[in-house]
């Protein structure tokens, strides 16, 4: 008997290759799963009358918009300038964003100079800025980028802030115990403790910065996926809207997933 239920908690013990399949790749099989329905919910709203397809749109005929748009040339275009002007302006905020948030948060007097500039800023609502940016930088993609980098560096650095100074105080007198100095301790203490919080700011500045880009280019840019947006939505071509609209959700979602899998990479310690 003993042996019996043994082997029976050994069998229980060992799903199936498709159970740990399942298992490995859940989050993605469901949100896959809630997109489709999504989509077949859509379809036959539209097919049944609830919505106006006119209006609203059906997936049916995404499909043939897209493949017409690939095929003129202007679905890459408009996705390239707008990937171009996220990394400009991602890049831009990462630069200044995470080393000023280091700063900020390893030294109190500047923290104190600079704290009523960055919460002023980051409490405004920065897209009312918009008409000066034009005045000062033109229709275009200096204009685009400007906004952003202005939306997307303050989570940054106030995430950064925020992990260098939740450190655990008795880790760095621990290094201090040891003889470490200040560069020390910042490398080898602070900085690798601060990743999670930082990468998190990372995450939420993709997004915004993807905003950025989108509202720049709906209302002072001549390319881009949000001035597809406009223009396509202004000539009432309800499923070429959708369709620039879909891309703009990917490239978010995309982008995310890529900060995550870098996320992964580089704290791969924390599940160790």
């Amino acid at each position: 008997m003993a042996a019996g239920a043994g082997a029976v908690a050994v069998r229980r013990a060992r799903p199936s290759a498709a159970v740990r399949l399942y298992a490995r790749y859940e989050p993605v099989v469901l949100g896959a799963a809630g997109v489709v329905l999504l989509f077949v919910l859509w379809e036959a709203a539209g097919a049944l009358g609830v919505i106006d397809p006119r209006l609203f749109g059906q997936p049916s005929r995404l499909v043939p918009a897209a493949a017409g748009l690939w095929g003129a040339g202007v679905l890459q275009h408009h996705v390239s300038v707008t990937l171009t002007e996220f990394a400009l302006g991602f890049t831009l905020a990462v630069l200044v964003g995470i080393p000023m948030g280091f700063l900020m948060g390893w030294y109190r007097g500047v923290e104190y100079v600079l704290e009523p500039f960055v919460w002023f800023l980051y409490s405004s609502p920065l897209v009312a800025f918009y008409p000066l940016f034009i005045v000062w930088f033109g229709i275009g993609m200096p204009t685009v980028v400007t906004i952003a980098f202005l939306l997307a560096v303050f989570p940054l650095l106030i995430n950064t802030v925020t992990g260098v100074q939740h450190v655990e105080a008795a880790l760095v007198r621990a290094a201090r115990s040891f003889g470490a100095r200040d560069l020390e301790i910042f490398l080898k203490v602070s900085l690798p403790a601060s990743l999670p919080i930082v990468f998190a700011g990372l995450r939420l500045a993709v997004g915004r910065a993807l905003v950025g880009v989108v509202v720049g280019e709906i209302f002072g840019a001549t390319a881009g996926l949000g001035f597809a947006v406009r223009y396509w939505g202004g000539r009432l071509r309800i499923p070429e809207v959708f369709v620039f609209l879909t891309c703009i959700a990917l490239l978010g979602v995309v982008l995310t997933q890529l900060i995550r899998l870098l996320e992964g990479r580089l704290l791969r310690w924390r599940h160790e």
